[in-house]
């Protein structure tokens, strides 16, 4: 059934309610028409990157699917088109614009208030509308879950983290990550770069490589989406280096570099902002994922990277963070 069909027992309520109206001419039709949504996403970067654009198209997909409403996007969109790319889609007949990360913020912020009528949604937002919802997950869990593995399978002690851009929800993954891996080890070194893109693979090739040759580092987390997928492709030119992935699941049990992923369920947030709008309750509020809830989690562990007893304490170290115990 597509977006626009109309179930038997829609058919049934509607005829009852005409069959009444004689009788009724002042009450409310039962039969009013079902609103419907076509929901629209943008981004810079690409939907197949195996990690950030990938994870948060696939959630678009899923939940719109759940809903019956249509679906697009638009991939490749350079900064200076951002807000032409929005205005595409509401032409396109989108009402319902999924922005998946906080730097498109003011681009939203401006197209939000000049289409009230649109329903607008932002990957760790933080900012309110009448027509806006932020999706943000636990990113300070997000950052533990990183740092803990990391700090459990360095052997060099040194380990690597490389961002897109300063955000703030990436500044927290990185505090929290350092320190959850001095947890591990107090003495571990951590080294920082930033991309200044989100889309750029050459230049995650280039600091990854920089990182393993020159700065002995020997694990890799990453918050800057296809600069991710070139900092893993470094790592597996150089035949050494591990790297934890977020926030789907994209190594596996024999994987070579990706050590393990932390989970992010942005599918999850996604349903409940649908619901919210299916409800008539969306908008000025936050939908939000963490670990207790299943919103954050651990994805497959390498066995070829990662010793049975040091998954086994991994898991236990999980289960703290889960609960808000691991650091103080």
């Amino acid at each position: 059934m597509d977006a626009h069909s109309i179930s038997r027992r829609n058919v049934i309520r509607c005829t009852v309610a005409a069959a009444c109206a004689a009788a009724l001419p002042l009450s409310l039709s039962a039969c009013a028409e079902e609103r419907s949504y076509k929901a629209g996403m943008f981004i810079d970067g690409a939907i197949d990157d195996g990690g950030w654009g990938e994870s948060c198209y696939n959630a678009l997909v899923s939940a719109s699917e759940a809903h019956q409403w249509e679906h697009t996007y638009t991939q490749h969109v350079d900064e200076d088109d951002w807000e032409d790319a929005i205005e595409d889609l509401i032409d396109d007949g989108c009402t319902i614009i999924f922005a998946p990360g906080a730097q498109y913020t003011e681009a939203v912020d401006q197209a939000a208030a000049e289409h009230d009528d649109i329903k607008f949604i932002v990957l760790n937002g933080d900012f309110e509308r009448d027509n806006v919802e932020n999706l943000v997950p636990n990113n300070a869990q997000i950052g533990q879950l990183a740092g803990a593995l990391a700090g459990l399978i360095s052997k060099t002690g040194v380990i690597g983290f490389i961002g897109g851009t300063g955000l703030e929800g990436t500044k927290e993954k990185v505090a929290n990550y350092e320190a959850a891996a001095r947890a591990i080890n107090a003495n571990i070194q951590v080294v920082e770069d930033y991309a200044d893109s989100f889309a750029d693979e050459g230049r995650g090739y280039e600091i990854a490589t920089e990182m393993v040759e020159q700065k002995n580092v020997d694990v890799l987390f990453g918050d800057a989406s296809i600069v991710d997928a070139g900092a893993r492709r470094a790592l597996y030119d150089l035949g050494r280096g591990m790297a934890i992935a977020q926030p789907n699941d994209a190594g596996s049990s024999y994987d070579q570099v990706i050590a393990g992923s932390v989970l992010t369920d942005n599918d999850m947030m996604m349903r409940n902002a649908f619901r919210d709008i299916e409800s008539g309750s969306f908008g000025n509020k936050t939908v939000t994922g963490d670990a207790s809830t299943g919103g954050v989690g651990i994805g497959t562990l390498s066995d070829v990277l990662v010793e049975p007893f040091i998954q086994e304490r991994y898991a236990g170290i999980a289960d703290q963070i889960a609960q808000g115990t691991f650091i103080g």
